[in-house]
């Protein structure tokens, strides 16, 4: 939405063949901050490409973002050293716990899937879609079916509210371009009666429309957005045969994301 504005000490375990008992080792400090981001990742899973977004606290709507690529020799390499971002005007919040209307971004990992602008730069891989006054988004809770389902226009018999929508081209500025993240989607999306339908619906208390865009004139509603020419350069870079991912949350828990 657009309208509004770990490392903890790893220890290892080694088990003496000489006696019944184990021993902790902590990792010192020095080698943990020698492995690459990426590496210290819980769910990064097969992603050669990965945005981390890290906040200094729960609360707060300022963020880094940076970018990291696995090479074809498997190592991690930053794309893009942390610059700054905004969130939720309320913080951040895990992705279980996030509710519609809080003002917060879902903490988690999630895949970023496709891409949507006013704008249509040249060289981008994700689909991508350049929007027009008839793209719409809506998020309410009152039409299952259409929640968080993108919409390329607005029949005159759907359910949907026009004030619990987005339509995408009155935000000329942060939609200029952006990519969509795998927060609350729905699946099985087909036509029905002019409009497109989930099968499987998302969930109606968990909000919806959340994207990676340019940054407007302050935090965000949910979202997380960046400068406009740093967002123009991370969609040319994104590449869906690499399974992007980004990880969103605070430095503290960062790596349980």
């Amino acid at each position: 939405m657009a309208r509004l504005p770990r490392l903890a000490a790893v220890v290892v375990a080694t088990i003496s063949a000489c006696a019944a008992a184990a021993s902790v080792v902590a990792v010192p400090a020095g080698v943990a901050a020698t492995t690459p981001l990426p590496e210290r990742l819980a769910h990064v899973g097969d992603s050669r490409q990965v945005v981390v977004v890290t906040t200094s606290r729960w609360t707060t709507s300022y963020a880094k973002l940076q970018t990291w690529k696995l090479s074809r020799t498997d190592e991690w390499t930053r794309v893009i050293d942390p610059i700054p971002a905004r969130v939720g005007w309320n913080g951040v919040r895990r992705e279980v716990n996030r509710k519609q209307n809080t003002g917060t971004t879902p903490a988690g990992t999630f895949g970023m899937l496709s891409g949507f602008g006013l704008a249509k730069p040249s060289g981008v891989d994700l689909p991508y879609r350049q929007v027009d006054q008839n793209d719409w988004w809506p998020y309410d809770p009152t039409d299952p079916k259409t929640y968080n389902v993108f919409q390329p226009h607005r029949v005159q018999h759907a359910k949907w509210r026009t004030d619990w929508a987005e339509r995408l081209k009155s935000y000329g500025a942060q939609y200029r371009y952006a990519v969509v993240l795998d927060y609350n989607l729905p699946s099985g999306i087909t036509w029905r009666n002019g409009q497109r339908i989930a099968r499987e619906t998302a969930d109606t208390t968990a909000g919806g429309g959340i994207f990676l865009h340019v940054s407007g004139s302050g935090a965000t509603a949910g979202c997380v957005s960046i400068a406009r020419d740093q967002m123009r350069r991370i969609l040319r870079w994104l590449d869906p045969t690499k399974d992007p991912v980004i990880v969103i949350g605070p430095r503290s828990v960062i790596e349980k994301m």
